[in-house]
């Protein structure tokens, strides 16, 4: 699986990942399967336009404020999953 070379990923953590790529992947005219989970948004062309986009995606599919800057805050698949599991488990 891409992006999860040298660390243990959650199966939680796994299925974000695989939901992410699911939503950028349409803004970048790719495959899921196609963009490395460990790469930075902006190796891949995403705008800041995009960015909002999938910052209310993400609020739509979970249920929780997300600031859009968190996007450029945790610029990879990876790490951005990682960012909402800690923000949700937080607000819980």
């Amino acid at each position: 699986m891409p992006g999860t070379t040298g660390q243990q990923v959650l199966p939680v953590q796994t299925e974000l990942q695989d939901w992410l790529a699911a939503e950028i992947a349409p803004l970048l005219g790719m495959a899921p399967e196609e963009i490395d989970h460990s790469a930075a948004f902006g190796e891949y062309g995403l705008d800041s336009i995009s960015g909002l986009t999938l910052a209310a995606a993400i609020e739509d599919h979970l249920g929780v404020e997300v600031d859009p800057t968190a996007v450029w805050d945790h610029p990879s698949i990876a790490e951005l999953s990682a960012h909402l599991i800690e923000a949700r488990a937080a607000t819980s």
